[in-house]
């Protein structure tokens, strides 16, 4: 018995060791340098302790990472969580061709934030963007603003275009789970004379309850450690107006050379994920108990 054991331990000591080096370790060194100043290049490291802490509840561009974060969660994770649960309705129907028209729905999942974010640069540029020429070309010139490069509506174009690269994948599970559904409470329902509208905000919305719930807690840290099309678009800028967790920590480390202000950023950035994923685990664990008392 004892050999058993052992020879489980060994099995599972490959993956804890890689675990160990590659996440537990940097998480901890992450919030060790957070104490110090350091340019993250020469071997001294001066010990400041909460001073980097300190200072970022006085830095104004932690207010309006808050401030994007809240807007891009929100407005994604909502828009997304609608269409794609419109679209998941629209190709459960089975209709003739909807296995072509959602396999082509599906492509921007499989595009990189790097590429969508090149491909839309050029779309939303300024002077020769493809999307600005059009306005112009049907005369709506005064539609044809500097979309990347004005603080107005920088964040809402990071908005659009992550809705766009990922509603298809929040309408494939939606789709999934919408299969798991037994019809017969469908033809129940239609019995009892309830419209299709009626089954479906009735029926459909309530037992996709953890599909929301996991699209949700996705949704909020994708949002909080998006990096890549704010990066490719416009840098975090114009005047931090699309600067995000990732990219103030990319700038700190290494535009500034601020090591331990970055890793402090990190550690809030680690703090609010803890407190996303709590929040998660809350649900889930009040939601089963809710469901073990209905069923005695």
């Amino acid at each position: 018995m004892q050999r058993r054991v052992l020879s489980g331990y060994m099995f599972v000591l490959p993956l804890f060791i890689l675990f160990a080096i590659f996440i537990v370790y940097p998480i901890f060194y992450n919030i060790y340098i957070s104490f110090f100043d350091w340019n993250g290049i020469r071997p001294d490291m001066t010990f400041v302790g909460f001073d980097n802490y300190i200072g970022l509840i006085n830095d104004p561009v932690m207010v309006r990472i808050f401030s994007n974060f809240v807007i891009f969660a929100f407005f994604t994770i909502l828009i997304q969580a609608f269409l794609g649960i419109s679209f998941a309705s629209f190709f459960i129907r089975r209709i003739k061709g909807t296995n072509i028209f959602r396999t082509i729905f599906y492509i921007p999942v499989i595009a990189t934030p790097a590429i969508v974010g090149n491909v839309f640069s050029g779309i939303l540029e300024a002077n020769r963007g493809q999307l600005n020429v059009t306005l112009r070309a049907v005369g709506l010139d005064f539609l044809a603003v500097p979309w990347l490069a004005d603080p107005r509506f920088a964040i809402w174009c990071i908005v659009a275009i992550n809705i766009w690269q990922w509603t298809s994948y929040s309408m494939l599970m939606y789709y999934v789970n919408m299969l798991n559904i037994p019809s017969d409470i469908y033809e129940a329902a239609t019995v009892d004379g309830a419209s299709q509208w009626q089954q479906f905000y009735g029926i459909t919305i309530p037992l996709l309850r953890n599909t929301h719930f996991t699209l949700f807690i996705m949704g909020a840290l994708g949002s909080l450690k998006t990096f890549d099309l704010p990066f490719i678009l416009t840098g975090g800028g114009p005047i931090n107006s699309t600067e995000f967790f990732p990219t103030y920590i990319h700038r700190r480390s290494f535009e500034l050379f601020d090591q331990g202000g970055a890793s402090a950023v990190t550690v809030v950035m680690l703090v609010l994920a803890m407190i996303i994923t709590a929040a998660q685990l809350t649900l889930y664990t009040r939601r089963n108990k809710d469901k073990e008392l209905a069923e005695r």
